[in-house]
């Protein structure tokens, strides 16, 4: 069972590594290299495009470990909030709804912009609003995370 634990966090703290550390290169290297007047560059369009199946990937191994840990934890108790540990633990998730909620919208602002820029639209108003709202949706998950690390370092 020790093993189990192990292998359990393990792959917990990869998929958030990777998952959280993509979303930071994004926003403090590819971004800013990117030409602004067109939104996105095509070797950033390129990066994201590659990175998109590693963050659902991420999520998906982020949940199902979340779970295994939560139900291989003594504490926990289902919806019995009775202490900080349990409260805290119902806030972590509620911040992860909210990164897969922002992360769903981030896919889906580039996954527009992609197109547009495809198709040929290189007009920067119409690009623009889209790629601002990408950022910003990247911007939120961060804060997000950075939240979610600090109610994870809360639970111990």
């Amino acid at each position: 069972m020790d093993f189990l634990l192990w292998a359990t966090r393990s792959l917990h703290l990869f998929s958030i590594i990777v998952w959280i550390g993509g979303l930071l290169y994004q926003a403090a290297v590819i971004f800013p290299a990117g030409k602004p007047e067109e939104g996105l560059s095509d070797g950033a369009r390129r990066n994201v495009r590659r990175f998109v199946p590693f963050m659902w990937m991420s999520v998906s191994t982020t949940l199902i470990t979340g779970v295994a840990l939560m139900l291989f934890s003594p504490r926990f108790l289902f919806f019995e909030f009775n202490d900080r540990w349990s409260v805290i633990l119902a806030l972590k998730q509620m911040t992860f709804l909210l990164m897969v909620l922002f992360s769903f919208g981030h896919a889906r602002m580039f996954q527009r912009i992609d197109e547009m820029l495809t198709q040929g639209v290189h007009s920067s108003l119409s690009v623009r609003p889209f790629h601002e709202r990408m950022l910003r949706f990247g911007r939120i998950n961060i804060a997000l995370s950075i939240t979610a690390i600090l109610l994870t370092s809360a639970l111990r």
